[in-house]
């Protein structure tokens, strides 16, 4: 009887019941905020959802206002995630560290439950929580891609496709106008660079959109080719977009709220079906090379090399009794993932910004047409590239050095702690999550003169005045990117090919940088006039 009276009584004041808890929830809550231990300057967060509200949309434009106002080192809640912000190149000594062993900051992310349902904390490099497996990944990785020979060969795959985009323009000049949005071409050429220079293959994806646009001459192309191509395509830019969105928000949001739940599905069936469709593209590539003789050298393409890799094919096995095994399945499948992930969408939003900078300003231009002229010769013959060549581009270097640190496609990456660590006197405990704010850094007055001035020439001089960890295009420490070398590359063939044979200039010079942050800094359009120069192939 008295249970009853009980249930009765919690039936009839269930309103201030709940309305008790939740005063109760939120005193706790902000108990432990206010003393916490060693706290970091920062906005007030809100239950549940912490700062999530002020970060908005923009995270990179938003950690530059939070600088402003909290300083170099800030704290900000992502859910009940404690994220950590470094603003400064003197406090990334520890993170940008290059020993492997009792680094604090080995990991790129802590446990997080997103990334678990991705299939991204257990393999790869990005995201790889197991330091064992993330080291025969990166092992791998710099036998292949960052392998001179990789390198060397590539350079004629990335000069074929320039060849083709090359073609559709002129084409375009004949029956059409010669106004472009370079933003839109873009993801199509890098698109069919990434694809081949990982598969060996044609996407084609340069193409369909050439053929989207043209009332005149047409590229035949299969149906089923074009269909699957952009289907692949639309996937793996999605899958770009939802690792930040199952990084950042927490699972009780993305479980329970219908909008959201609507996106997490939407974004998860897309990674499943990417799965597939890798597995399939990798299987049937094995098929080939067991078919194909075994005294005959295959195609130096970024899946051949991870395939054979300390296989009977690889005639420069790795070393090292942890690293004589071959990649399995999933560790090939998730790496060649990640490489068209982050890839395809850095390097054609970085053209993309290097373009911008180039045509607003014409001394640049010039400059970089001379040094052409000075490595490759008549520039009204096509250019010679080579792998050798291309280290002559200093100046090159530098416009993409400089462009990258005032617009770099990734304004803001992770790391994590491993074990209890300091930065700035601060005590950070194991298990906290730090971001980078790379434009906080790139853009610092200690760390730059004018560092809102575009400027390429600071580049030119000797590297003692830059301050350690004041540029990191490419990250730094252990993670820093593999692929560095091969992106640098492919973006000095680019300009190279892009300026020698076209005059190009922005329709609009005064109007600023169209670009938004989602997941990288994407470019959103680049309107320019083009004019095919006049040369002899």
């Amino acid at each position: 009887m008295a249970s009853l009276n009980i249930i009765g009584y919690i039936i009839y004041n269930l309103k201030e019941i709940i309305i008790t808890l939740i005063i109760a929830y939120i005193f706790k809550y902000y108990y432990s905020w206010y003393t916490r231990e060693n706290p970091i300057p920062g906005p007030i967060p809100l239950p549940l959802i912490g700062n999530l509200h002020q970060i908005g949309r923009d995270l990179s434009k938003e950690a530059i206002e939070l600088q402003k106002k909290y300083g170099d080192i800030y704290e900000v809640m992502f859910g009940s995630t404690r994220i950590i912000f470094i603003n400064r190149a003197e406090l990334m000594e520890k993170v940008c560290s290059t020993a492997l062993k009792n680094n604090a900051f080995a990991h790129r992310s802590i446990p997080n439950p997103g990334l678990d349902e991705m299939g991204l904390s257990k393999s790869g490099i990005s995201f790889n929580m197991d330091l064992e497996a993330w080291k025969f990944n990166r092992r791998i990785l710099t036998h292949t891609i960052m392998s001179p020979i990789f390198l060397r060969e590539n350079i004629f795959l990335i000069n074929q496709i320039c060849d083709e985009f090359e073609t559709y323009w002129i084409n375009l000049l004949k029956f059409e106008n010669n106004k472009i949005d370079f933003a839109k071409w873009s993801s199509y050429i890098v698109t069919d660079i990434i694809m081949t220079s990982i598969t060996g293959k044609k996407s084609y994806s340069t193409a369909i959109y050439s053929n989207s646009l043209s009332n005149s001459i047409k590229s035949e192309i299969p149906e089923n080719i074009v269909n699957e191509s952009l289907k692949l395509i639309d996937s793996i830019y999605m899958f770009v977009s939802s690792v930040l969105f199952f990084f950042i928000i927490p699972p009780i949001i993305r479980h329970n709220f219908p909008f959201i739940k609507s996106i997490q599905k939407k974004y998860k069936d897309n990674s499943d079906w990417l799965n597939i469709e890798f597995e399939k593209i990798i299987n049937k590539r094995k098929q080939e090379i067991e078919n194909f003789p075994i005294d005959q050298q295959i195609d130096y393409n970024i899946l051949n090399l991870l395939i054979t890799a300390n296989t009977e094919r690889d005639i420069n096995k790795i070393s090292g009794i942890d690293y004589t095994r071959p990649m399995n399945g999933v560790e090939i499948r998730d790496t060649i993932k990640e490489f068209f992930a982050a890839g395809a969408d850095t390097t054609r939003n970085s053209i993309c910004f290097i373009l911008y900078y180039v045509l607003k300003y014409p001394e640049v231009k010039d400059k970089l047409i001379k040094e052409f002229e000075s490595v490759y010769g008549d520039l009204r013959e096509k250019p010679n590239i080579t792998h050798e060549s291309l280290d002559k581009l200093i100046y090159t270097e530098a416009v993409i050095n400089e462009v990258t640190r005032i617009q770099p496609p990734l304004p803001v990456f992770f790391r994590a702690t491993s074990f209890d660590t300091e930065i700035a006197g601060y005590k950070i405990k194991k298990g906290t999550q730090v971001f980078t704010n790379y434009i906080g850094i790139h853009l610092h007055k200690d760390h730059w003169d004018e560092p809102e001035k575009f400027n390429p020439d600071r580049f030119l001089k000797d590297n003692k005045h830059i301050v350690k960890n004041s540029l990191l295009n490419f990250g730094g420490g252990i993670r820093i990117c593999p692929g560095r070398h091969w992106a640098i590359r492919n973006l000095k063939i680019l300009l190279i090919r892009l300026l020698t044979k076209f005059d190009i200039s922005l329709v609009d010079p005064d109007s600023p940088l169209k670009s938004e942050y989602d997941s990288v800094q994407h470019c959103n359009e680049l309107e320019i006039y083009i004019k095919e120069k006049m040369i002899n192939v």
